[in-house]
């Protein structure tokens, strides 16, 4: 079960947000959670959540039916937040449910998108050898939302390595525009991209309805590293007319 919020925020005095106040806004959720959860979802190899924002709207979603229910219970009732002197105003609100993972593969099978474009909303990068990758590469992305995937839908998992290796070898980056920088997070300026990249797939046609079906889930999971603290939001659209990666 994935359920997305979308909160449309007033910043202080009705000044513009910047994507780094997704780190301040992630940790004053954690404050309004029970403790003992708070503490499991802080754990980085627990991900139960993914968050950013986007312009002054903060995209939260909440990966799985105990943090659903446990973070929904605060966002439902939440009107304004408090992060230390800066007082926030939730003008709009809404949220939307994906109840199980055959909701992104009946998707998927209804999909025959061969370009993708994929928006990268919030700063985005990898961990590739012990090294931030902050290049988008098809290899770092298909890594990415397998193992979101096979954490959040253990009953579906995709590990079969002949087909792994089929799909990354036919899906190729053939247009870019992005620009590297910096996510703050306390003392720290971890880099990374924004902008967009093309993806063609060409693949079998069982493999490109699951390729489609993970670019619906990229919607929700984010991409690369640290995306409960407001990195790796993305966004995917169809070059194709009539294509929608949208549930």
């Amino acid at each position: 079960m994935i359920v997305q919020y979308r909160l449309k925020l007033k910043g202080p005095e009705g000044r513009p947000l910047s994507n780094t106040w997704a780190y301040r806004l992630y940790a004053w959720l954690l404050e309004q959670a029970p403790e003992e959860f708070a503490a499991f979802a802080h754990r980085q190899e627990n991900r139960c959540l993914s968050q950013y924002l986007d312009g002054n709207v903060w995209v939260l979603n909440l990966l799985g039916r105990e943090a659903a229910e446990v973070f929904g219970s605060v966002l439902e009732k939440t009107e304004e937040i408090s992060l230390n002197n800066a007082l926030m105003q939730v003008e709009e609100s809404c949220c939307r449910v994906v109840e199980k993972p055959e909701d992104f593969l009946n998707r998927g099978r209804e999909l025959h998108c061969l370009r993708s474009e994929l928006r990268f909303r919030s700063p985005t990068a990898f961990r590739q050898a012990g090294r931030y990758a902050i290049y988008p590469e098809t290899g770092l992305i298909l890594q990415s939302l397998l193992a979101g995937w096979n954490q959040l839908y253990p009953e579906y998992l995709l590990e079969d390595g002949d087909m792994l290796a089929e799909l990354k070898g036919g899906i190729n980056i053939v247009d870019y525009s992005l620009r590297t920088v910096r996510f703050r997070l306390k003392d720290t300026a971890v880099p990374g991209c924004l902008g967009w990249a093309t993806v063609e797939a060409r693949l079998p046609m069982v493999l490109l309805e699951l390729w489609n079906a993970l670019l619906c889930f990229a919607q929700f999971s984010g991409l690369g590293i640290k995306t409960a603290l407001g990195m790796g939001g993305v966004k995917t659209f169809s070059t194709a007319a009539g294509c929608s990666f949208e549930l």
